[in-house]
């Protein structure tokens, strides 16, 4: 399980909105300030089955598996389907002639496909109970 603690800033229909500051998970991260263009807090919205109140610290967590999972999803796929198609591309442009440019069209064409790919599959996967933040406690 991946660990926070943070401070909750408000509830809104059942969840409760969490303001997280920068620096315990990502300390270790190598993207640095990458996510939220250099933002000291994140905000991150976490099933709340305890009943938190506003301006109150807890602690939260997120399954191992689910972040795993998602970042395969995120960084994997697309370049995965970058490389297939160049391949593909490359192939098919070979019996016509052109085979840099098939190559780079089917590389973006891919690419593109595995966007398209990616924003359906993070709707389904937010909406699965499973893989969202938890309040697991009240801290102090």
């Amino acid at each position: 399980m991946i660990v926070e603690t943070g401070r909750v800033a408000g509830i809104e229909d059942g969840k409760a909105i969490i303001e997280i500051e920068k620096g315990t998970a990502c300390a270790q991260c190598h993207a640095g300030c990458v996510c939220d263009l250099g933002k000291r807090v994140m905000i991150i919205e976490a099933n709340d089955p305890i009943g938190v109140h506003e301006d109150q610290f807890v602690q939260l967590s997120i399954p191992n598996d689910s972040a795993l999972r998602a970042s395969f999803v995120v960084y994997v796929i697309p370049l995965l389907a970058l490389i297939i198609g160049v391949l593909l591309g490359e192939r098919l442009g070979m019996t016509f002639g052109i085979k840099e440019g098939l190559a780079i069209l089917g590389g973006f064409g891919f690419l593109g496909l595995s966007l398209i790919f990616v924003r359906y599959y993070n709707n389904i996967f937010s909406q699965n109970l499973r893989n969202q933040p938890v309040i697991t406690k009240v801290i102090g």
